[in-house]
Order: C-alpha cells, then structure tokens, then sequence
C-alpha cells in the first residue's frame, strides 16, 4: 500500500503483512528545495508512527541528486535521533546504486560499535538481499 508519494521524487509504501515499509528514494532535492525535502522527512517521520514498523527498507539505486548541508544536519541531529527514540524502527535495510555502494563509508556503524542505538543498519547491493536479511533479523532478535 502506498502511503505518501512524490512522483519522481520518494514513494513510501507499507507491506503490513511483512510489517515493513519502503522508502525509495528517486531524487535528494528536487529543484535545490529545502522546504520540500523537510515536509518529506516529517512525513516519514509521521507515518512511521502511524504505521509502526521494526522493519525499513530504503533504496536509493535510482536516485540523483544530494542532500543540502542544512538538510543532512536536520538528519543527523533531528531525523535520526527521533527515529530512533519515538519509533519501533529496529532494522534498517538500505539498497544502494553499484556506484553508491563503491563509495559506502563504515561510519553507517559508528552507531552501532558504540552502543549508542538500538537500531541495526546494513546496506546491500539488491532490494532481495535486504529484504532476506531483515526478515532473517526480525526473527532472529527481540529488543526492549
């Protein structure tokens, strides 16, 4: 079921049987606004407490573009944080484009070596591969 689409630009879809939801990227910041983007992630925001998952999907294979530096502050210090405090989110699965994955820094894991969430996050290379682990972490480990 899709929940909140942008044509060309992000899709947020929910598969209540698998008790998942997609986020697909297709571009970072249409047209060099900010404003849209901020909307886009409070939405997110919103709809997963609307619709609460411990499962997420995220791919990003076809999308273009980047993030302003306002907005990836907003991600880092707001999105994320929050997320992580006012959601179930536990396990994140994040589809990159061959290009992305080239360039896939270890600091994805910072937060995990350190403690410092709750939330599991690995990227993978094909939607199947993602969907296959994150339904193998589900099962596999309860958190509090």
């Amino acid at each position: 079921m899709i929940l909140f689409e942008e044509s060309g630009v992000l899709r947020v879809s929910y598969e209540a049987e698998r008790g998942l939801q997609i986020h697909e990227w297709f571009e970072y910041n249409p047209e060099d606004h900010d404003d849209w983007v901020f909307d886009a992630l409070e939405n997110i925001y919103e709809l997963l407490r609307k619709y609460p998952v411990k499962k997420l999907l995220v791919k990003t294979g076809k999308s273009r573009g980047a993030f302003s530096p306002q907005v990836l502050t907003f991600i880092r210090d707001v999105q994320f944080p929050r997320l992580a405090r006012e959601t179930q989110i536990r396990f994140v699965a994040t589809v990159r484009s061959s290009v992305e994955w080239d360039s896939v820094g270890t600091l994805l894991w910072e937060g995990q070596m350190t403690g410092k969430t709750k939330v599991v996050t690995r990227d993978f290379e094909s939607e199947a591969k993602g969907r296959e682990w994150l339904e193998l972490m589900s099962t596999s480990f309860e958190f509090d």
